[in-house]
């Protein structure tokens, strides 16, 4: 059975006293497993880094670490940031910024006294001209690093198409899968990240599809998408909307969820985790925020 990773960071209550509390029930839920890190978030200094180390539960031992908010922020500023950038200098920033995860997930370790993290998901910028043969000189000189027992996954994020909005529009699915194969690494798909891709819920059966087919899927995360405008966001959005019916226009049903496990059975091989991420309304207790989450746990092993 995969372990389940919540991307808590996604539902947080604000202030550091309703955030311990959320982690502390978090922690007493059998099936939670780990939680999803964002890069920079609390990471970035030591001080965060401490907090969490401290707050997180003990017996959480399958943690990972996202970095697509750092990424995002980059490429916002600079168009040729990402780790699949054919502007060298672009790529060699992108490298700069994966130094900054890997100390700062060294010193988190340390601060931890154990080795919880057990995936860096990593993602394939910039936006519109990401280059696979850039990529694979990234991949290839990040392998020679010391990620503290971590290892390395490409998160696929919305390739980018010509004519449409792109969210994130990097690489193809098929691009990343084999990447990973020649690297020797897994993939990990965002069940809403595909879904803005295709506009329709079947694309990311088909991505889990392709990637299981490969033999590279290591992670499921359950994000819900959708064509409305919402407390979340425009359509569209990668905004992590809840589930259907906790948010009526996501396409992620419980049915939905369901099939896309399914599709992962063709591997042959568990994945190594399964997990849900999404935002919650603004006003919404910790028990509330915890039962947006469990819903989706119990429709991916249902």
């Amino acid at each position: 059975m995969p372990s389940f990773v919540v991307g808590a960071y996604a539902s947080l209550p604000p202030g550091r006293e309703a955030q311990e509390d959320y982690y502390n029930l978090l922690g007493r839920q059998p099936w939670v497993s780990g939680t999803e890190l964002p890069f920079p978030g609390d990471l970035a200094e030591t001080a965060g880094r401490i907090w969490l180390a401290g707050i997180l539960p003990a017996h959480w031992h399958d943690n990972t670490i996202t970095v697509i908010p750092g990424t995002m922020q980059h490429v916002w500023k600079d168009a040729d940031f990402g780790l699949a950038s054919p502007d060298e200098d672009g790529r060699r920033a992108a490298l700069d910024f994966m130094k900054q995860v890997r100390d700062a997930l060294a010193d988190f370790t340390q601060w931890r006294g154990s080795q919880d993290v057990r995936f860096v998901e990593i993602h394939s910028a910039p936006t519109a001209k990401a280059n696979r043969n850039a990529m694979a000189a990234s991949l290839e000189e990040l392998a020679q690093w010391d990620w503290s027992g971590a290892k390395l996954v490409i998160e696929h994020c919305d390739k980018y198409i010509d004519g449409q909005k792109p969210e994130k529009g990097f690489l193809p699915i098929e691009d990343e899968n084999e990447l990973c194969e020649q690297a020797g690494i897994g993939l990990t798909v965002n069940w809403g990240r595909s879904v803005v891709e295709g506009r329709a819920a079947s694309t990311a059966i088909e991505h889990v599809s392709e990637a299981a087919r490969a033999g590279v899927l290591k992670g499921l995360m359950f994000s819900g998408a959708g064509p409305e405008e919402t407390q979340y966001g425009y359509g569209w959005i990668d905004g992590h909307l809840p589930m259907s019916p906790d948010e009526p226009t996501s396409l992620m049903d419980a049915d939905a969820i369901a099939e896309t496990v399914r599709a992962t059975y063709v591997q042959g091989v568990p994945l190594d985790y399964l997990g849900a991420k999404v935002c919650v309304p603004k006003d919404a207790t910790i028990e509330e925020r915890l039962g947006y989450l469990e819903r989706i746990y119990r429709a991916a092993v249902s």
